[in-house]
């Protein structure tokens, strides 16, 4: 069986969230929904929208990223690696 590459940021396995582009060239928080070993890809449900918009990503490409920081202030949420840094300013 094929293995996802390691890509910063992006856990590939069902339910990850990362970042996914649409064909209309925007981003948008992203789940991945499936991942289809065989033919090296992932479903990614976009958030917040009909799953009739799932689509069907190649897990090398470039339309998939890590979840910005923007997203993850917005769902109250800080990103791992800035975790130590501001836990330095918080207990100051």
């Amino acid at each position: 069986m094929k293995t996802p590459p390691d890509r910063s940021g992006i856990t590939f396995e069902v339910g990850a969230q990362l970042e996914a582009r649409d064909r209309q060239k925007n981003w948008y928080a992203a789940t991945i929904e499936k991942i289809d070993y065989d033919k090296e890809r992932v479903l990614v449900h976009y958030r917040q929208w009909s799953r009739r918009h799932n689509e069907w990503f190649h897990w090398s490409s470039p339309y998939l990223r890590p979840l910005e920081r923007v997203s993850l202030r917005r769902q109250g949420l800080t990103p791992p690696q800035a975790q130590p840094f501001l836990n330095y300013f918080l207990s100051k």
